[in-house]
């Protein structure tokens, strides 16, 4: 527990258990994160190693096309492919979702810098056959539920950041600046905008050895009035410590915070071969 630890009300308790049995829940879904098995970005007419079909870029350019037989037994939205159809990508208005059989499904995300689509295929399978036991975490601190502040900025504040799967470096935008106090100091971050939420990227003195290599996530929900809650116990790891098909965003040099958070998930076990 931090150094300023206190004890925690019952129902906290209980709100951060539901918490947790809900977040290993859904990496274990049928397309969690530990269910990725494949990322194929498409440039020309190719296949993907696992699943039928021949994919390629759709003619419109919204996705993705896959030709097959029936005899393939690919169902996009439902409707076995007896030839052609296009999967629309997964942020697009009309997303398309794709079943290969019982286990494995697929859908199509991107575009990325060069227009291009990827399919993503999931198995639902994948956690039980790599050993997946569970997500190691902190106990719950109640002095880790940090009361914050957000201030917008009008035109946003950019920031550089790399990625997990290397490359080079990208151009963000946090729509504002987040700020708390921790142990008398003050503590600014950047976030990325996540839906109606902001999604911040941090790495802290526990990275690389008690908690996962490449930083943690913490999703929060500024209010109206500018004030925010940050609860480091809600810290998760990212994607890419399922599995390393992800490319996931890697903390700005920002959010590399000097302070050992010791709230939140550490690291997924697997069990030893």
């Amino acid at each position: 527990m931090s150094d300023t630890a206190q004890t925690a009300p019952d129902d906290a308790i209980a709100q951060h258990e539901a918490f947790r049995r809900k977040r290993e829940q859904s990496v274990r879904a049928p397309q969690g994160s530990l269910a990725l098995v494949a990322t194929a970005w498409i440039s020309e007419p190719t296949t993907v190693e696992g699943v039928p079909g021949t994919w390629a870029a759709s003619p419109a350019g919204d996705g993705l096309q896959v030709s097959a037989d029936a005899a393939d037994d690919i169902s996009v939205d439902g409707q076995v492919v007896d030839g052609a159809a296009i999967v629309y990508g997964h942020d697009s208005m009309t997303p398309s979702s794709v079943r290969f059989d019982d286990r494995r499904t697929a859908f199509a995300i991107g575009p990325d810098f060069h227009g291009r689509f990827a399919l993503q295929v999931w198995d639902a399978d994948a956690a039980e056959e790599r050993g997946f036991e569970g997500i190691d975490a902190y106990p719950y601190d109640p002095a880790w539920v940090k009361q914050g502040t957000f201030e917008a900025v009008e035109g946003g504040v950019g920031f550089e950041y790399e990625k997990s799967r290397g490359g080079s470096l990208r151009q963000a935008v946090s729509p504002g600046r987040i700020r708390f106090e921790h142990e008398g100091a003050e503590i600014e971050l950047l976030a990325l905008p996540d839906g109606d939420s902001l999604q911040i990227v941090f790495a802290d003195a526990t990275t690389g050895d008690e908690t996962y290599d490449v930083g943690r996530f913490l999703f929060v929900k500024p209010r109206h009035d500018g004030t925010v809650v940050l609860d480091f116990n809600r810290a998760i790891v990212p994607p890419c410590a399922m599995s390393d098909l992800f490319n996931c965003p890697l903390p700005p040099a920002g959010n590399r915070l000097a302070i050992a958070v010791r709230a939140g998930e550490q690291r997924p076990r697997f069990a030893q071969p």
